[in-house]
């Protein structure tokens, strides 16, 4: 049988900690290797690292130093078993919306970290995975989950039963349910009364196939603005939230001698920018002859070539407010259902008149 030694000894503050050594090299360090070489308990290895907990700035300092030197990390999931509270939180992002708009979840971890706080990000396709991922995400001891996505009742009630606080990013039709979002139907309004100041009055709308509340919500904004200002839709297509999907419209549309519109609207910026390229290869001058504007402002729809007139949403001022929610939900300080909504931010781009 193998015997294991190890050498180690206890010294004051004012002493090198030694280094424990394991003779097989694999064993791990735990808390009590560095309360021998700090000359502390266990206990206080254990509130030197827990924020808030009381220990003296010296002791903490002799703990850090020793643990340093060993090269000692305190085990964060043996601290979640112990303290019921692992401080990650997920997040349920639309695989889409992660390769078009990374600055969602570069804002939320910023502003979670700066809380202590970690992001666990669960990517999905598709609506219906949803339930394999409610199921995934409540097999961890997470303190809570943030939802880009929507979440059908039966699941929403697993997150109840769990204790486990939910809170809904950027769509606000739960509710029942906690969320931050940018107002969608405004941003439609928005969007469309800047075209028409422009001069614009009749328009094509590049609609969201998917069921789609963000899509669904723009476009009645649009048609509200409209409608309340003389402007008609004179073409209307359906496509999913992607590049290809504007292109398809536009050929839709010249395939059938619909021509008759001076702007088109869609759904989302990848669809614009797509209607774009479609327009300029059919020999149409943009936005001379055909403003395109969408929604999101991302940074393709701002480059040279496309300026495409947008709005786009309050990221960081969204991910703030969902870092702070969040907070006050998972330290029992509210158990209120609270929504958030933040108007949109017009960029112009070019929307001359015709």
């Amino acid at each position: 049988m193998q015997t294991i030694t190890r050498r180690c000894r206890c010294v004051t503050s004012r002493r090198k900690p030694a280094v424990v050594e394991a003779a097989d090299g694999h064993r791990r360090l735990t808390s009590e290797d560095v309360a021998r070489a700090a000359g502390v308990s266990a206990s206080a290895v254990s509130r030197a690292f827990t924020p808030g907990a009381s220990v003296s700035p010296e002791k903490r300092a002799r703990i850090v130093r020793a643990a340093s030197e060993l090269g000692y990390r305190p085990n964060v999931m043996a601290r979640a078993v112990a303290t019921q509270r692992s401080n990650v939180i997920g997040l349920i992002l639309f695989s889409e919306t992660n390769r078009h708009h990374p600055e969602v979840l570069l804002a939320l971890s910023r502003a979670f970290s700066a809380l202590g706080l970690r992001i666990m990000l669960f990517l999905i396709e598709e609506d219906e995975e949803i339930g394999g991922v409610v199921d995934h995400i409540l097999s961890y001891r997470l303190d809570g989950v943030i939802a880009a996505a929507t979440i059908p009742a039966e699941h929403r009630a697993q997150f109840d039963r769990a204790r486990v606080p939910l809170l809904f990013y950027n769509r606000s039709d739960q509710a029942d349910t906690s969320s931050v979002s940018c107002n969608h139907h405004a941003s439609g309004e928005m969007i469309a009364r800047h075209l028409m100041a422009g001069g614009h009055r009749s328009f094509a709308l590049i609609r969201a196939d998917l069921d789609s509340l963000v899509g669904r919500e723009r476009m009645r904004g649009v048609e509200d603005a409209l409608a309340g200002t003389g402007g008609v839709v004179a073409a209307d297509f359906r496509g999913d939230f992607d590049y290809d999907h504007g292109v398809a419209a536009v050929r839709h549309w010249a395939d059938r001698g619909i021509v008759d519109f001076t702007a088109i609207i869609a759904a989302n910026d990848m669809m614009a920018i797509g209607a774009k390229d479609a327009l300029v290869q059919q020999g149409r001058r943009v936005p001379e002859e055909v403003a395109v504007a969408g929604f999101d402002g991302i940074e393709a729809g701002r480059w040279l070539s496309y300026r495409i007139p947008s709005v786009g949403q309050p990221i960081e001022a969204m991910a703030q407010a969902a870092a702070e929610m969040m907070t006050r939900r998972i330290a029992g300080r509210t158990a209120i259902a609270e929504q958030r909504l933040f108007p949109g931010l017009l960029q112009t781009g070019f929307a001359d008149a015709p």
